[in-house]
């Protein structure tokens, strides 16, 4: 079997950013420890539909498999050349994965979706055994899996190809282990509550960024895993990784920094690892706030923790705040927040409305957070149900009222506090950041408009990069 992987993995979210599909990597990798043969289209965005319609001719696939990580909107490119390649090839098979949500209007164009991490799944559909255990819908075929054994999966490690045509300024990733042993009451991450069991070899990941960097010239890197911190042994074997490479991996990921806090080994680890960017998803300084929501922030050790990271560390720090967290108020947010930006303690403060969904419909409750199960549980009355977009649809959003505040009242805050910060201090997220960071084009910018020119000048070097690309994989096929 020929399969065509056609990724696109920043255009709707960050379409600056230069992200190597890790997902992708490892579908070629499954499909190819089979015995099948795979080629990856990045960026597909990027690409004209003619020359995606010459490329499908010349490889000739079987299978054509879309990948979307951040949600499906990016699919709607794609829709006249599914239908072509579906008219035109009637046998062929198209599937989609990466993203947690699934599209009825495909139905025709799409055989089969992949709900959240499918790595199970996928081998059992090439092998064609009974996928009845994983099946919610049967046209479109969904699947997902509501049974996640942490003992199967394996941390991904891409495998590196001269046809990826990889460049010095990309970011290449990597897992450290599957799923997240902690069960936040707001978090919609699907493999939250995991038993950590398999985690990198620090052989096999010092291999691949010694390889990267000699046969590539790679030295930016991303960790997908929800909270690199979890456990010492994760930040151990990254350290070991690094260790004897002839230069430094610039490596960002997600923390928490109530760990960090707690276990006083991690802050040594931080700072031999020196990671170029990390964002801690603090939620609130308030703890009678952070109880609720099974976190242990509190104002005094996790600022002094931030005074410690920043003396050293060169890591831009990026600082996640839910607004209006049960238990939290107005006046303890702006205290914290004037507190971090009179000593400049995170690089970035980013501010988001407590935010609830429905899950219903294209949007499995197997990805809904607690607080989305079951709101009134956790104090919050639902006054009405308003549509936010999720991907290309229109998913329900409650739109919730609490005993001190309310949605809407939170989410005029979050553009008030930006507003009143953002000449004091930066409003990029880590992964922004990162992106810049790696294409040389990173400056500190403390206004709307410098920000708006660094995006524009990165927009046009990603966007170049994206096109040699392009060349060099219509050439080789």
């Amino acid at each position: 079997m020929k399969c065509l992987i056609l990724s696109e993995n920043s255009n709707g979210v960050w379409p600056h950013l230069h992200f190597r599909s890790m997902g992708s990597y490892e579908l070629r990798n499954r499909l190819e420890a089979k015995g099948h043969t795979a080629t990856i289209i990045e960026w597909f965005t990027k690409w004209n539909k003619k020359q995606l319609k010459s490329i499908i001719e010349a490889y000739g696939p079987d299978v054509i498999a879309t990948s979307t990580p951040f949600h499906t909107q990016d699919l709607n490119y794609l829709r006249d050349i599914l239908k072509w390649a579906r008219d035109t090839y009637p046998d062929i098979k198209i599937i989609h994965g990466g993203s947690r949500q699934y599209d009825d209007d495909y139905g025709g164009l799409i055989d089969v979706f992949f709900l959240g991490r499918s790595m199970e799944i996928f081998d059992a559909w090439l092998d064609q055994k009974d996928l009845e255990q994983y099946t919610i819908q049967t046209e479109p075929l969904v699947l997902i899996n509501h049974q996640f054994d942490e003992f199967i999966d394996n941390p991904v490690l891409p495998t590196l190809k001269d046809e990826d045509f990889i460049s010095p300024k990309d970011i290449l990733g990597f897992e450290l282990g599957v799923g997240c042993k902690f069960n936040c009451s707001f978090c919609n991450y699907e493999l939250r509550n995991s038993k950590i069991t398999n985690l990198a070899d620090p052989k096999a990941l010092h291999n691949y960024f010694l390889e990267a960097y000699e046969k590539y010239g790679v030295t930016n890197f991303f960790a997908s895993d929800d909270t690199i911190n979890e456990t010492d042994t994760k930040l151990e074997i990254l350290a070991e990784a690094m260790r004897g490479l002839p230069y430094h991996p610039q490596i960002t990921a997600f923390a928490r920094l109530d760990l960090v806090t707690s276990k006083p080994k991690q802050l040594k680890l931080l700072e031999e690892i020196n990671f170029r960017s990390l964002f801690f998803g603090i939620e609130s300084f308030n703890p009678e706030a952070s109880k609720l929501i099974r976190k242990k922030s509190g104002i005094g050790d996790n600022i002094e923790t931030l005074r410690k990271v920043k003396e050293s560390c060169d890591t831009y720090t990026v600082g996640g705040i839910i607004l209006g967290l049960n238990g939290d108020s107005e006046e303890s947010i702006r205290s914290s927040t004037e507190l971090i930006v009179s000593e400049r303690l995170l690089s970035s403060i980013q501010y988001y409305p407590l935010s609830i969904t429905k899950p219903e419909g294209q949007y499995d409750p197997y990805f809904a957070s607690d607080i989305d199960k079951d709101p009134e549980s956790f104090d919050y009355k639902i006054i009405e149900v308003s549509q936010a977009h999720h991907g290309n649809k229109q998913l329900p959003v409650y739109v919730w009222e609490s005993d001190w505040t309310d949605f809407k009242e939170m989410s005029v805050l979050q553009e008030t506090l930006h507003n009143e910060i953002e000449s004091d201090i930066e409003s990029l997220n880590h992964l922004e950041y990162a992106g810049m960071y790696a294409l040389n084009q990173y400056a500190p910018a403390y206004s709307p408009k410098a920000r708006e020119q660094l995006k524009s000048q990165c927009y046009a070097y990603s966007d170049a990069m994206k096109s040699t690309y392009i060349k060099q994989k219509i050439a080789s096929i």
